[in-house]
């Protein structure tokens, strides 16, 4: 079974995101960015990020700016959600390697979509609304 990383630091939006992924994928759940960080550092190698974009300590820009200069973890796939339609920030993710950019709400059948494509296609860079 492959394995998505799911960093969200809001507690009951991270249950339901387990809840939509965890009969696909098997799901390590970290609350923060660093948290997250520290898991990977250990030497765990997800298939996939799903990370959170705005979060206490390390967020997701700075989160993905760790995983580009790690030689173990650049190469995995991270999609990035945000409660915010912000095109600076989604260009920024874009530009440091996110695979996607999801904007909450979404339906849940659209991020297991985003997963496989993700999981399927590596860390190719591709704008998601």
């Amino acid at each position: 079974m492959r394995k998505v990383l799911l960093i969200e630091d809001d507690a009951l939006l991270c249950w339901l995101l387990e809840k939509i992924l965890k009969n696909q994928y098997e799901v390590a759940i970290m609350n923060d960015g660093m948290e997250a960080w520290a898991w990977l550092a250990q030497g765990n190698v997800p298939d996939l990020i799903v990370s959170d974009l705005k979060m206490p300590g390390l967020g997701g820009i700075e989160l993905l700016e760790n995983i580009n200069q790690s030689e173990t973890h650049k190469h995995i796939p991270l999609i990035i959600h945000s409660g915010y339609e912000d095109a600076v920030k989604r260009k920024q993710c874009l530009d440091l390697g996110a695979f996607a950019y999801l904007v909450k709400p979404f339906e849940p059948e659209f991020l297991v979509a985003e997963v496989e494509r993700a999981l399927k296609f590596g860390n190719a860079k591709i704008l998601v609304k």
